[in-house]
């Protein structure tokens, strides 16, 4: 008969413990991955957002710096205070 190997209950505890051990540190590691590329993600978002903002602002006071003088851009102003 073959010799039965005598089963060593804490090296095997010792040997699944380091191996959960590793298991978490790696999903820890690719959580905060996660993480940090959706907080890039919204922080482009918002950078875009802004931009957007400041060129629509930039539009507005372009308008309003137009000579008043022109007939046809006060016809225009009259029509959008109505709308």
């Amino acid at each position: 008969m073959a010799k039965k190997e005598k089963f060593d209950l804490d090296k095997e505890v010792e040997r699944l413990a380091r191996k959960s051990n590793i298991n978490m540190r790696k999903t820890e590691y690719s959580f905060d991955n996660q993480l940090k590329r959706l907080d890039k993600e919204i922080d482009q978002a918002v950078s875009e957002k802004i931009k957007l903002f400041d060129e629509n602002k930039e539009s507005t006071q372009d308008y309003l710096e137009i000579e008043f003088k022109h007939d046809t851009i006060n016809r225009y102003r009259e029509k959008l205070k109505k709308i």
